[in-house]
């Protein structure tokens, strides 16, 4: 298994914090080096690779239903109250990310979203696939 996706995953499963800045860091740099943007700053990179690895994280999840957008009352399902049945606590627009990682909503929508949900949520992804990989390969 490699590095990175050693030190994501102890992010993630064992709730090592201090692998967060390390993570988060070579996330950033990863995309980095592959961009094409013409609104390469190295700050906004960092930024989208906090707002991803939050999202990985889970971390964004509604507590009340826990992700699941509805609270059982034993009766019947209802909406949740808390996220109004988004399963979040904060909405994951191109606005708010956007403003979050403090770049125009142009250059979000036309570069970021894809930086964000393809390459660095992807880089992520594929750290689960490595953990699975190595579980296989040793249980079998």
């Amino acid at each position: 298994m490699s590095k990175q996706a050693s030190r994501y995953l102890r992010l993630k499963y064992v709730l090592e914090e201090t692998q967060r800045k390390h993570v988060v860091y070579a996330l950033a740099k990863r995309v980095y080096k592959k961009s094409r943007s013409p609104y390469e700053h190295p700050w906004m990179f960092m930024k989208l690779a906090e707002v991803a690895v939050e999202e990985a994280l889970g971390n964004a999840l509604c507590k009340t239903c826990n992700g699941k957008g509805w609270v059982d009352t034993g009766i019947k399902r209802i909406d949740c109250f808390s996220c109004h049945g988004s399963g979040t606590r904060h909405s994951l627009d191109d606005k708010s990310v956007a403003d979050r990682i403090q770049a125009p909503l142009r250059w979000y929508r036309k570069y970021g979203k894809r930086m964000l949900l393809q390459n660095m949520m992807g880089i992520l992804s594929s750290y689960e696939g490595e953990l699975h990989h190595a579980f296989a390969t040793r249980l079998y």
